[in-house]
């Protein structure tokens, strides 16, 4: 049974004395969604109406995906407390990892509760917001291979289940899943990600001197002074390489925003609150550590047309293929793809979407340029909402959303945030096209030659 079942309200935020700010400081594209219930739209122009959206959406909230950050947290803490060396700080940690490690049993990697009902509002406010859009025609569903996005498209589906009762969630073959998981078929992609300038990169800001010293400052909390001197100099766990205090402090920040996937009440339930072992600065410090790998590996990294970006190609291609069909048949309401971060992430870099594709001049500020909290927050989205003239010979226009904010792209338009399509596709043909990719390409083939 999903441990948060018992769970009473969403909770967006892991800790209501926190601010808005300060929580997006902490979690990075572990954010449980937010939505400004606030916000408003931009009517659609005079005798415009929706007609169809393109979208890609990632998964909801999940449980940690592995065990590796609960594994060196409990097995540090457990030798710790078997030598006496646990403050009283410390044991009460050692419980809070048990816990988590109990809760998160035989659910790895699955949605909890808080992801399924953010899935469910996306898709209840996509039907709300575009009646004009959802005919009860036709629906493309298409998803990845994983069992979280699996569970997303039915959840988000169940909205349309009145108006599409036999529609039909699709999957690519596992072996050939070019568009939802292109990121698997590119040979050049994985030589950059294992690449030593990467991983030098990554270690640059584990092995900072700012995190040196606050991972000191937080083992002092947990530690007595000579555990955390031998910490210092490596501990040999079973089965693990040898552990440090970096290691160790990052394994436990990893926990902390790990815990922003249940609600508020299974937090209360269990006692469980690892914040008290973060000051403000070291949780936004912490998060620009542990981030740098997205920013890097999905991410605009040191060139925001590098293959880590390139690589999204074939969904580009495909949703600008599958806009002009909806557009020319005027029999499909809806293209629905539901994937991962390491999907929407360069897709959304690629299509430039402002906050995107910034390159920072320095990698420890690369937080003031990429923030993965507004761009793959958890249930992270991308839809083209497509609008037409009820007058004849009139443009196509199209809106770009980002996690549902009307968001710009790099297209001159009279009337933002609304675009004409053709110009859309010009612009990113184009781009495609002086990128060396185009449309005659076998997926498969583009992405295993890709440089």
């Amino acid at each position: 049974m999903d441990n948060s079942k018992k769970l009473l309200p969403i909770f967006l935020i892991v800790f209501s004395s926190m601010s808005f700010a300060q929580q997006m400081t902490v979690s990075g594209s572990k954010t449980a969604y937010q939505y400004d219930t606030t916000q408003h739209l931009t009517p659609a122009p005079k005798g415009y109406q929706a007609f169809y959206i393109n979208h890609i959406g990632r998964h909801g909230s999940r449980y940690i995906s592995k065990e590796k950050y609960e594994d060196i947290a409990y097995n540090i803490l457990l030798l710790a407390d078997k030598e006496d060396q646990l403050t009283n700080r410390g044991k009460a940690l050692l419980k809070q990892v048990a816990t988590i490690m109990q809760l998160n049993k035989n659910h790895y990697g699955e949605l909890t509760d808080l992801g399924r009902k953010d899935i469910s509002l996306i898709s209840q406010r996509m039907l709300a917001n575009n009646p004009t859009v959802f005919k009860g025609q036709q629906l493309d569903v298409i998803t990845s291979s994983s069992p979280r996005a699996k569970e997303t498209s039915k959840i988000f589906m169940q909205a349309f289940n009145t108006k599409y009762p036999n529609v039909e969630i699709r999957q690519q073959p596992d072996d050939a899943q070019t568009l939802l998981r292109f990121f698997d078929y590119s040979p050049a992609y994985y030589e950059y990600k294992s690449s030593k300038t990467l991983k030098k990169a990554i270690k640059s800001l584990e092995h900072a001197p700012q995190t040196i010293q606050m991972g000191d400052e937080i083992a002092k909390k947990i530690f007595t002074s000579d555990f955390s001197s031998k910490l210092n100099n490596g501990v040999d766990v079973i089965g693990k390489s040898t552990i440090k205090t970096n290691d160790f402090v990052i394994a436990i920040y990893q926990l902390y925003q790990e815990l922003l996937a249940f609600p508020s009440q299974v937090l209360t339930d269990n006692h469980l609150d690892l914040s008290t072992y973060f000051s403000l600065e070291e949780q936004t410090w912490l998060n620009t550590v542990v981030g740098t790998k997205n920013y890097l590996q999905i991410g605009p990294a040191f060139d925001a047309n590098g293959i880590q970006i390139k690589i999204a190609a074939p969904l580009l291609w495909h949703m600008i293929h599958t806009a002009d069909e909806a557009i020319a048949n005027q029999k499909l309401d809806a293209n629905l793809r539901f994937a991962h971060a390491e999907t929407v992430s360069p897709l959304a870099t690629l299509l430039e979407i402002n906050g995107t594709y910034t390159v920072t001049n320095s990698l420890f500020d690369y937080p003031s340029v990429w923030q993965a909290d507004k761009i793959v927050p958890m249930s992270a989205n991308i839809q083209w909402i497509f609008y037409q003239s009820q007058q004849t010979n009139q443009p196509v226009l199209v809106k770009v959303l980002l996690n549902e904010q009307e968001v710009k792209i790099p297209v001159p338009t009279n009337n933002y945030p609304y675009y004409r399509w053709q110009d859309v596709k010009q612009f990113y043909i184009n781009k495609l096209n002086k990128l060396g990719l185009t449309d005659s390409q076998n997926t498969l083939e583009m992405l295993k030659n890709l440089k």
